[in-house]
C-alpha cells in the first residue's frame, strides 16, 4: 500500500471556527477584555463579602469591604463603563459607513441619470 504525496506547490485550506476568527479583530478583543475585567471585579466584591462575613465586629470587617468591595465595584464601574463607550463608538462608526455608502450610491445614481443611462420613474427620456 503506497501512500501518495501532496504537491507541495498547491496551497493548503485551514478551516477555523467562526469565533475564532472574530477574535481577531481588534474591537473584538477589547470588549473581550472588558468583559473579564467586569468578571474579576465581580468576584472581588463576592471575595470581600465572604471576608466580611467571617468577622462579627465591623472594625474587622471594614479592611474587607475597603479592599475587595471598593476596588472590585470600581473595576465593574470602570470596565463596563468602556465597555459602553467601546460599543457607541462601533456602532457610530457602523453607522457613519452606511451613510458614506447611501451618499455614493446617490451620487452614482445621479451621475447615471445625468448621462442618460437611467431615467426617473414616470419620465420619458430627453431628446
Amino acid at each position: 500500500m503506497s501512500r501518495q504525496l501532496r504537491d507541495p506547490n498547491e496551497p493548503v485550506t485551514v478551516t477555523i471556527p467562526a469565533w475564532v476568527a472574530a477574535l481577531r479583530d481588534g474591537g473584538v478583543q477589547a470588549m473581550v477584555v472588558l468583559f473579564v475585567l467586569a468578571l474579576i471585579g465581580f468576584l472581588l466584591m463576592a471575595l470581600a463579602w465572604r471576608g466580611a462575613a467571617r468577622y462579627i465586629y465591623v472594625s474587622l470587617q471594614i479592611p474587607w469591604l475597603v479592599s475587595g468591595g471598593m476596588i472590585g465595584l470600581a473595576l465593574v464601574g470602570i470596565s463596563l463603563g468602556a465597555w459602553n463607550i467601546h460599543l457607541g463608538r462601533r456602532y457610530d462608526a457602523l453607522n457613519r459607513h452606511e451613510v458614506e455608502q447611501a451618499v455614493r450610491d446617490v451620487s452614482v445614481l445621479c451621475e447615471q441619470i445625468r448621462n442618460g443611462e437611467k431615467q426617473l420613474p414616470g419620465r420619458s427620456r430627453r431628446r
